[in-house]
């Protein structure tokens, strides 16, 4: 990834979740909120060097995941509201084995994004440990993990 596109990208991330926590934007703020953002950028590609740290896995695999989030996460909200009317029975603990070319770095963080799904450990590089308010896979897990449902 060159430094110019992840800069701009942690630009973005960066600005965007600060312009939606403002109710108002007036030029100063937005002018705040670039300049720190920028700021923040550059020191997340510093961490992110600085730990050795990169994207590994199937990039193909990864925008599918990510392109499941937003069901994944209306999906969650449903499960978690009728998990607070009633005490849900079928709330496990699983160990969810991922698909080769997918990394648990981030499949970890894709899996978590869904309110109904925490992810406890990643005992390996291709598992995944998860609490998840419901029996079947939701559709992030879905997309990263084995069809065989091998453990």
């Amino acid at each position: 990834m060159h430094a110019g596109f992840e800069i701009a990208v942690w630009c973005a991330v960066l600005l965007g979740l600060t312009l939606v926590s403002i109710s108002s934007v007036s030029p100063v703020e937005l002018a705040v909120a670039g300049a720190a953002a920028l700021g923040g950028a550059f020191a997340a590609r510093r961490m992110r060097l600085a730990a050795g740290s990169g994207f590994r896995g199937d990039p193909r695999r990864a925008a599918r995941a990510v392109a499941a989030v937003p069901w994944a996460v209306l999906r969650g909200l449903a499960v978690l509201v009728a998990a607070m009317a009633h005490r849900p029975d079928d709330a496990a603990v699983r160990h969810v084995r991922l698909r080769p070319g997918t990394d648990a770095g981030w499949a970890g963080v894709l899996l978590a994004a869904a309110p109904d799904t925490c992810v406890i450990d990643v005992p390996g590089n291709d598992e995944v440990v998860v609490h998840a308010l419901r029996p079947e896979a939701g559709p992030v897990e879905a997309a990263v993990t084995r069809r065989d449902g091998s453990r």
